[in-house]
C-alpha cells in the first residue's frame, strides 16, 4: 500500500471523530425536550459537516495542481455544502413538514444530487491532460439534460412524474412514490459516478499499489449497496450528509491514491531533487535544501538579489517567493566549453568566409558575363538577317554614291528595327508583360528615319494597356517585314496602332511608285494573329490583328 504522511493520518483521524461528534449530535437530538438544548445540538452538527466540507474545499485550493481540475472540485465542495445547508434549513429553521417551502427545499436537494455527477464527469477528462487543456465544447452541452432534469423535479407538482402523493402535498414527506423521471436522475447519477471511477482508474499512470488505487471503487459500490437499502427502508439516516461524506471519501481516496494527481510530498522531492537548490526565509536561514546544493554564505546570497552571479563554471540566481527566497545554481561548465570552440570555429570560418566571398563575387561577375553574353548572342541571333541586309547595303553605297542617301536611310531604319527589338528582348527577359507605348516608340523611331528617305509617314495610335512582350515582337517584326519588302515603292505611309490588354492591331496603308507584286505581299506572315493585305491601284493595305488567344 502507498505511502500516507502523518498529516493526513491526523487529519483523517480529527474528521472522523468530529463526524461522530456531528452522528451522536443527532441522535441526542431526538430524544432531548428542551428547545435550547435540541437547538445546540442542532448547530453543533450543521456546523461540523459545513465545517468540514468547507474546509477540505479549502485544502483542494493547495494541493491540486490543475486548475481546471481544481476548480472543478471547488464546484463539487460548494454544491455539497449548498445541499447541506438546504437540509438544515428544511428540517430545522425554516419549513415545516407539509408546506410548499418544505417541499421546493426538498426539491433543491436535486441541484447537488444532478450536477455532483457532472463535475466528477469534467474532472476525469481533464486528467492527464495538459495545464492549458479546456474543456471540449461539445462537452459543454452536458449541462442541458441537467438543466431539464433540475426542471422536471421542481416542476413535479404539475406532472408529478418523479414523486406523486396519493394523500395530497401536505403528506407528501411521508406518503409518497417515485416515478419514471426519479428513475431517469438515479440512472444518471450511476452511469456518470461509475463512468467517474473506472476513467481514473484507466488513465491512472502512477506506479503504486493497484489495491490502494481500487478504494473509489469499493467506495462507490459500499454507497450504491447503502442507496439500495436506504430506499428498501432497511437502512436508515441523514441521507444527505452520507451523500456527501460518500462523495468527498471518493474525491479524498482519488487524490490520496494519486488517481487525481496533486502537490503533495514536494518537501521530500525537493530534497531527493538533483538540482543544486535551496529554499530559504527572509533572513536567509535554510528551509529546505537539495542534496545536490553546497552551501552559500548570507552576502552572496543577498548578492544574488540584484542579478545572477557568475562563478566561472555556474551562475547562482535568486527569486523571491512568499515568505523569502528560493536560490539555484545552473552548471555553465559545458557551456563555456562550447564557448570557446565557438570562438575557434568562428575564426577558422572568417577566413573560410572571406575565401568563399571571393569566390562567389568571381562567380556573380562570371555568370553576369555569361548572361549578358547569352542575350546578345540572342539579340544578334534575331537579327542577323537585318545585319546582313545592312552590311550589304552599306557596300552598295560605297561602290554607287549616287544612290548612297537612300541606302544609307535604309539602313538607319533597319539599325533602328535592331535597337529596338534589341529593347523589346531584353524588357521580356525581366517581365512577361510590358506597357503597350513601348511598341508606340519602335514604331515612331522607325517612321522617323523613314522621312530622311523622303517617305510621307502620318501615325495614329491608341495604346493604353500592358501587353503580352511575345505580341509585342511579332507585331513589331510583322512591320519591319512590310517597311523592308516595299521600302523600294513606298512613297507614303499611313499607320493605324491600336493595343489593349488582349488585342494588337495594325493597319499600314503604303502608298507605291508601281503595282506590288501579289507574290511579294503573300510572304508577308506574323508569329501570332491573322495577316490580310488590300491592293488598289498603286495602294496597299496590310492588316494585322492578335488577339490574346491567339498561338503559333
Amino acid at each position: 500500500m502507498a505511502k500516507i504522511n502523518r498529516k493526513t493520518v491526523i487529519y483523517v483521524i480529527g474528521a472522523a471523530l468530529l463526524l461522530v461528534i456531528a452522528y451522536y449530535s443527532r441522535a441526542f437530538h431526538t430524544q432531548v425536550s428542551e428547545p435550547a438544548v435540541k437547538m445546540l445540538l442542532v448547530m453543533i452538527r450543521s456546523v461540523i459537516q459545513i465545517t468540514l466540507v468547507i474546509g477540505w474545499c479549502s485544502s483542494v485550493r493547495t494541493r491540486i495542481i490543475n486548475r481546471q481540475v481544481r476548480r472543478y472540485l471547488m464546484a463539487t465542495g460548494a454544491l455539497l455544502a449548498f445541499w447541506l445547508i438546504l437540509r438544515t434549513c428544511k428540517w430545522e429553521f425554516i419549513a415545516s413538514s407539509g408546506t410548499d417551502l418544505g417541499r421546493y427545499l426538498w426539491y433543491s436537494y436535486y441541484i447537488p444530487i444532478i450536477f455532483v455527477p457532472l463535475m466528477g464527469l469534467f474532472i476525469v477528462d481533464h486528467i492527464g491532460k495538459p495545464e492549458k487543456y479546456i474543456t471540449p465544447e461539445w462537452m459543454n452541452y452536458l449541462y442541458i439534460p441537467a438543466c431539464l432534469l433540475v426542471s422536471a423535479v421542481f416542476t413535479n407538482d404539475l406532472h408529478q412524474m418523479v414523486f406523486s402523493f396519493p394523500k395530497g402535498f401536505e403528506f407528501c414527506e411521508s406518503d409518497y412514490s417515485y416515478h419514471s423521471i426519479y428513475f431517469v436522475i438515479m440512472a444518471w447519477c450511476l452511469l456518470l459516478s461509475f463512468y467517474f471511477v473506472v476513467m481514473l482508474l484507466k488513465k491512472s499512470r502512477v506506479p503504486a499499489s493497484r489495491n490502494f488505487q481500487k478504494l473509489p471503487g469499493i467506495i462507490l459500490i459500499g454507497a450504491v449497496i447503502f442507496w439500495v437499502l436506504y430506499c428498501m427502508n432497511i437502512a436508515h439516516g441523514d441521507l444527505a450528509a452520507v451523500n456527501c461524506i460518500v462523495i468527498i471519501m471518493l474525491l479524498e481516496s482519488a487524490i490520496q491514491s494519486g488517481l487525481i494527481p496533486s502537490n503533495t510530498k514536494y518537501n521530500e522531492l525537493f530534497r531527493s531533487s538533483t538540482i543544486r537548490a535551496q529554499i530559504v526565509d527572509r533572513e536567509y536561514h535554510p528551509c529546505i535544501v537539495s542534496k545536490a546544493a553546497g552551501p552559500l554564505t548570507v552576502d552572496v546570497m543577498k548578492s544574488a538579489e540584484n542579478g545572477p552571479v557568475d562563478f566561472g563554471d555556474t551562475v547562482l540566481h535568486s527569486k523571491m517567493i512568499k515568505g523569502g527566497h528560493v536560490l539555484w545554481l545552473d552548471d555553465i561548465g559545458q557551456i563555456n566549453q562550447l564557448i570557446e570552440k565557438l570562438r575557434d570555429t568562428q575564426e577558422r570560418l572568417g577566413e573560410s568566409n572571406e575565401i568563399i566571398r571571393a569566390e562567389i563575387d568571381i562567380k556573380e561577375k562570371r555568370a553576369g558575363t555569361e548572361e549578358k553574353s547569352r542575350l546578345y548572342d540572342r539579340i544578334a541571333g534575331e537579327t542577323a538577317p537585318q545585319l546582313e541586309k545592312a552590311d550589304e547595303l552599306l557596300e552598295l553605297a560605297e561602290r554607287n554614291p549616287q544612290n548612297a542617301k537612300s541606302r544609307v536611310a535604309r539602313v538607319s531604319v533597319i539599325c533602328a528595327y535592331i535597337k529596338r527589338k534589341g529593347n523589346l528582348m531584353l524588357l521580356g527577359e525581366e517581365r512577361k508583360t510590358v506597357p503597350s507605348r513601348e511598341l508606340e516608340y519602335c514604331i515612331r523611331e522607325s517612321l522617323d528615319n523613314l522621312r530622311l528617305a523622303g517617305i510621307i509617314t502620318s501615325f495614329e495610335t491608341r495604346c493604353e494597356d500592358d501587353v503580352n512582350i511575345d505580341y509585342l515582337v511579332a507585331a513589331f517584326d510583322f512591320y519591319e517585314d512590310v517597311i523592308e519588302k516595299l521600302f523600294e515603292d513606298a512613297t507614303a505611309i499611313m499607320i493605324y496602332l491600336d493595343c489593349s490588354e488582349s488585342r494588337i492591331s495594325i493597319r499600314m496603308q503604303i502608298g507605291c511608285l508601281d503595282t506590288a507584286s501579289e507574290d511579294i505581299l503573300a510572304d508577308i506572315k506574323a508569329a501570332y494573329g491573322t495577316t490580310c493585305y488590300e491592293l488598289q491601284d498603286e495602294d496597299i493595305t496590310v492588316t494585322l490583328l492578335i488577339e490574346g488567344g491567339d498561338t503559333l
